[in-house]
């Protein structure tokens, strides 16, 4: 199955399972994955730091009513937006942010967690335990996006981490790895495995 076939099956699935109220992204880059999440019709709220490509991606968004882009550091526009009313549901969150050499990723999770436990939450670009063939990034020591470094935050909110349940091998495509993580048990999601 292409990667990116999983990936929209598995977004799909989580939104039907979970029912979220919104989604949140961080890292809108040139707004494709944003365009895509627009379509599940549930508002999107999405921030981009670049200037330059949040100026494309407002440009090509600006006609999509339930989006909701900002420009913004992923962890400002985070504690802005659950300080509010999406704070206490749950709310489908994917995690894209991380690509220069500040990697906010620790404190997105912090925040997202310390107010709206009942959320998911989509990382991509991690590493797949058991499957080589997912690639992840790894920006130096102590910054690879592997479980090591969401451990003390999954063990702080007794969080239950699920990965890819398709083989990199069966993929083509841009074989990318994710983890979903979530307060509560998603067994009920097919295409994941704890």
């Amino acid at each position: 199955m292409n990667g990116q076939r999983w990936r929209c099956i598995m977004f799909a699935e989580l939104v039907h399972k979970t029912a979220p109220t919104a989604i949140v992204e961080t890292g809108t880059y040139l707004g494709t994955t944003t365009e895509w999440l627009a379509a599940f019709q549930l508002p999107v709220f999405t921030c981009e730091a670049h200037r330059e490509n949040y100026g494309f991606s407002k440009a090509r968004l600006q006609a999509t009513p339930n989006v909701r882009l900002v420009r913004s550091d992923s962890r400002a526009f985070l504690s802005q937006l659950l300080r509010g009313p999406l704070g206490d549901r749950p709310n489908l969150f994917y995690l894209d942010a991380h690509w220069n050499d500040d990697l906010p990723l620790a404190e997105e999770l912090e925040i997202i967690f310390s107010r709206s436990l009942k959320s998911v939450v989509v990382i991509d670009d991690f590493e797949v335990p058991g499957d080589p063939g997912y690639a992840f990034d790894d920006y130096g020591a102590g910054k690879a996006l592997t479980a090591a470094y969401i451990s003390d935050t999954a063990e702080r909110f007794d969080l239950h981490a699920y990965y890819p349940a398709t083989p990199s091998t069966c993929e083509t495509g841009a074989k990318r790895g994710c983890v979903v993580l979530a307060h509560r048990t998603l067994t009920d999601v097919s295409l994941l495995r704890s």
